[in-house]
């Protein structure tokens, strides 16, 4: 009942609720999607602003750089200092003391490093001496003395950008050449600390030179920019690209131009995360209200409707008890509107549904014993046919229920088993007088013809549902326990207990009937041949209970005496009844 209620409360409320959810979600995307829009934009915004701000930040160390190599080579003490090493050494040490991220390095006319140092140089391992730097990119070119001033961007073996100029004696000949520049990562942590945004430096290919997003080396390619993507950033253009490495987040990539020379790439990123969780957390708020929303419409709507619908409720009961036959049940009559009318008109259907169902029954039970009858008179026609099937069916009907009841079955099984018994070999009307009367053993193709009785007596019943549970044992009755039986060779448990049952019966009833070629067997024989057709012609559990059953069965064979002597051979025998079998 609750079950009902249940489902008759969501048909009155649900397409309310479902109104009210289908609002609650377009509401909630509008909303989501009309802030996550405006964020979006502002973070858009932000992102250029800071990228404007970082290149800027480059420019500005760029021109730092430039004013450092002003600084060194304005004086003489560079030139007066170039030769000897420690004494250069020196000189550039205390010049960059203020500087401490500045890198310098000179270099002879052929390359080779005299001397590098970094800004707070007072550490050792911060001074180098003796390096082949002749394969940096465009140092040659500076070495020549063509050019004033150049700035180039060394990849390892840590990436870094030099603004070099060459450096002449106090005659005029050119005796090498100074780098002032920086390492690009620290370049990159220091912008980063100012716009909490990170830094990529990228070379003309797209290849990641340094950064400050928190990856190794290892991982750069995953931020390379493709051919596309350099095509499109120019000098009045930037692209904005989004980033998943070290976070989600969204890059925006400007070029990197100095003194009309194109050195890259500069890439501002700045993380998404704060935005998505913000963006996340305003959607399950709103999801939340309309839900409970939803929800409380639902536990309202619910209780309304079951207090409406409760006379309809008990109806309903009412019909349920009535259908499960429970004719007499009549339901009290609460309301006086339609649904009352609806009750006193039940109760008087189900009045007169009391008197005609007894009515009924009388019929039924009239109609299913003519039934009955009309087929047994056919079984009886059989054995008008066949003189040896006269009292057959009545003897192997009493055999079976004993060994039924023996083996535990309960009524209803009894009762199919007992009918079947009536009714097993009622196929056999279907059979030829030359066959059925024949006083010989049959040939092998009459024998083929005979078998075909079980499915002739199949046919005959199909379609009278109260006889059902009788079709398979009547089919089955002659299936062997070993499969090699007939008409669907079944073996062992496949063959319906009923029809092992019955082709026990069938056999002892076989071997102690007179034959015209033999008389009567002892039922001390027909319980040997039986005993030895265990396991292979009969089910070994029948055959236990058949022997249980022995004094029964024996009374019932010196009742039966006095009975007609039987001139047809058997359709079986197992030493002595013969037994139609079909090879696997």
């Amino acid at each position: 009942m609750s079950r009902f209620r249940h489902r008759l409360a969501l048909k009155i409320v649900l397409p309310f609720a479902a109104l009210t959810l289908a609002i609650g979600a377009v509401g909630t995307l509008t909303a989501t999607s009309a802030l996550s829009s405006r964020s979006q934009e502002a973070f858009d915004n932000q992102l250029i602003h800071d990228g404007f701000v970082a290149q800027s930040m480059v420019q500005a160390g760029d021109a730092d750089r430039r004013s450092i190599l002003r600084l060194l080579t304005s004086g003489t003490g560079l030139s007066q200092n170039w030769a000897n090493t420690p004494a250069l050494q020196a000189w550039l040490e205390r010049a960059l003391t203020i500087h401490p991220n500045v890198v310098v390095e000179t270099v002879d006319t052929s390359g080779r490093e005299i001397v590098g140092v970094v800004g707070h140089g007072a550490v050792a391992d911060t001074v180098t001496r003796n390096r082949d730097l002749s394969a940096w990119p465009s140092l040659s070119y500076v070495l020549t003395g063509a050019a004033t001033g150049l700035d180039l961007v060394v990849p390892a073996p840590r990436a870094a950008i030099f603004t070099g100029q060459p450096v002449r004696n106090a005659g005029g000949v050119l005796v090498g050449a100074i780098l002032v520049g920086d390492y690009l990562d620290d370049r990159a942590a220091a912008i980063r600390a100012s716009l909490h945004d990170d830094i990529t430096f990228y070379d003309i290919n797209g290849q990641v030179l340094g950064t400050s997003l928190a990856l190794g080396p290892g991982q750069w390619s995953t931020l390379a920019l493709d051919g596309t993507t350099r095509n499109r950033v120019s000098p009045t253009t930037v692209v904005e690209l989004s980033r998943t490495a070290g976070g989600p987040g969204m890059e925006l990539v400007s070029t990197w131009v100095l003194r009309s020379a194109n050195l890259g790439y500069v890439g501002t990123t700045a993380s998404t995360a704060g935005l998505l969780a913000d963006t996340n957390q305003l959607r399950i708020i709103l999801v939340v209200l309309f839900l409970a929303g939803v929800l409380f419409t639902l536990a309202i709507g619910v209780w309304l409707a079951r207090r409406i619908a409760r006379p309809v409720h008990r109806l309903v009961e009412a019909t349920r008890l009535v259908s499960a036959g429970d004719l007499a049940h009549q339901t009290p009559v609460t309301t006086h509107d339609e649904i009352g009318e609806l009750t006193e008109s039940f109760n008087q259907m189900t009045h007169s549904l009391k008197d005609k169902s007894a009515s009924l029954k009388v019929t039924m039970t009239q109609l299913q014993d003519t039934y009955l009858m009309t087929i047994e008179a056919l079984a009886a026609a059989v054995e008008a046919r066949d003189p040896y099937t006269h009292g057959h069916t009545q003897r192997v009907e009493a055999y079976t229920v004993i060994m039924a009841k023996a083996l535990g079955c309960d009524e209803s099984e009894v009762s199919a088993i007992r009918r079947a018994s009536v009714l097993h070999d009622i196929g056999k009307i279907g059979i030829e007088d030359v066959i059925l009367r024949k006083q010989a053993r049959l040939e092998p193709d009459e024998e083929i013809r005979m078998q075909k009785h079980p499915v002739i007596g199949v046919d005959m019943l199909k379609g009278i549902d109260f006889l059902d549970p009788v079709l398979p044992l009547v089919r089955h009755h002659h299936e062997r326990w070993d499969g090699n039986g007939y008409p669907d060779q079944l073996r062992a448990d496949e063959i319906p207990l009923g029809a092992r049952i019955l082709a026990v019966a069938d056999a002892l009833d076989a071997m102690t009937s007179d034959r015209p070629y033999r008389a009567a067997r002892t039922f001390e024989y027909a319980k040997t041949e039986i005993l030895k057709g265990s396991a292979t012609h009969f089910d070994p559990e029948v055959v236990t209970a058949f022997i249980k059953s022995q004094r029964a069965i024996e009374d019932l064979l010196r009742e039966a005496a006095g009975d007609e002597v039987n001139h047809h051979p058997s359709s079986d025998d197992l030493g002595g009844w013969r037994l139609h079998v079909v090879g696997r």
